[in-house]
């Protein structure tokens, strides 16, 4: 009998098709809504812009490109995203502790804007403030839960952020077989709830998915 996996955001057609041509089950929702936040300009106060989320693009693409100087940001395909918009990023990291910390080493004097959503977590502001590096919150997004409770036991559940994993967790109280995550941030907060906790090697949907096949595979040996 073919496993399933949960998917707890929406996939694309192709990445679909990745799971099933593998010979497993699919089934895929979204665990959260994401709602934009109307950006003053008035707000923008510095050139030097941080984002941790694909979700912050469309506040990003709102602002002037003369007001833009460089964009750090975490994930390949938020990278990805920004190049599409003509920017090429001065930073990409795996995770915001890593550009928290690339940002402080290499950039200690500059003064940022952290684009960022209403549940954003602590890691990147705390390791800037303590490296005295000067930079301006702006709320641009925030991630709604969508509780899906769901009858039965999946073989795999990918998550992609940490809100995503509380979202999921708090509509169902089965323990996964394994839980596959974008990133170590949003495995740490897998770790709080679930026992088998798999990341993937790189930042993206796609790499998510091939893991979650090789730990499936594997469990079938």
């Amino acid at each position: 009998m073919a496993s399933t996996l949960l998917s707890t955001r929406l996939l694309t057609v192709a990445q679909q098709e990745l799971v099933l041509n593998s010979g497993h089950g699919l089934v895929h929702y979204a665990c959260l809504e994401i709602i934009d936040h109307e950006v003053s300009m008035i707000d923008i106060s510095a050139s030097h812009i941080i984002i941790t989320s694909s979700n912050a693009i469309t506040a990003l693409k709102k602002i002037p490109r003369d007001l833009i100087q460089q964009v750090y940001c975490v994930g390949e395909k938020t990278a990805a995203r920004v190049e599409d918009m003509g920017l090429k990023p001065a930073i990409v990291s795996s995770n915001s502790t890593q550009l928290a910390h690339a940002i402080s080493q290499h950039h200690p004097t500059q003064e940022f804007l952290f684009l960022c959503g209403k549940d954003r977590r602590e890691e990147l502001p705390a390791i800037l403030k303590k490296n005295n590096v000067l930079f301006k919150e702006i709320i641009v997004y925030e991630s709604v839960m969508v509780p899906k409770s769901f009858d039965r036991k999946f073989a795999a559940v990918l998550m992609f952020s940490p809100r995503g994993v509380y979202a999921f967790a708090k509509a169902n109280n089965a323990q996964p077989d394994n839980v596959i995550c974008i990133g170590e941030t949003t495995a740490q907060a897998a770790r709080e709830i679930y026992k088998v906790v798999h990341v993937a090697t790189k930042h993206t949907v796609e790499n998510v998915i091939v893991t979650a096949i090789k730990v499936l595979n594997n469990d079938k040996k």
